[in-house]
């Protein structure tokens, strides 16, 4: 392998680790919420209404944008998030990152720059996904420790 070839795979390989520590850090995150406390707002979002979110952005954002700019289908029936635990959060969130990623399974580093344009969701290349994936992931994690503090503002 050429060296510009190990640099674009390594390259690679960072946007994925770093987009699975992100989705690692908020089940984490999850983890540590408290149950009881899940669906209740304190003046701003609530654990359930923030996973909710997320999940649906995973599926219906990224798992689009994805989709198609490896030009594949987006996975099957996948339906708007509402759960009612957050054990049952939990795991939608991690079917949710489960379906995103399998549609990266193939990618290698020459796709990174793969365009996917929507009508609805604009444009981006398979690397400005990847990384507002990551970067959503990470919002989120943030967001969650702010709830379960306390400290949440209000509409975020």
């Amino acid at each position: 392998m050429t060296k510009a070839g190990s640099t674009e795979t390594d390259d690679l390989e960072q946007l994925l680790r770093g987009l699975q520590e992100a989705h690692e850090s908020l089940v984490e995150a999850l983890k540590g919420a408290d149950q009881e406390r899940f669906a209740e707002q304190d003046g701003g979002d609530s654990v359930k209404a923030i996973i909710e979110r997320t999940s649906d952005d995973v599926n219906f954002y990224y798992g689009r944008l994805a989709a198609r700019a490896m030009s594949l289908p987006q996975p099957p029936c996948v339906q708007r998030a509402d759960f009612s635990s957050l054990r049952e959060a939990v795991a939608a969130l991690q079917v949710a990152h489960r379906r995103f990623t399998n549609l990266l399974h193939d990618l290698m580093p020459k796709d990174l720059e793969r365009q996917a344009a929507d009508p609805e969701l604009g444009s981006y290349t398979m690397r400005q996904i990847l990384e507002m994936a990551t970067a959503h992931y990470a919002l989120r994690a943030q967001q969650l420790a702010e709830v379960q503090r306390g400290t949440a503002p209000a509409g975020s």
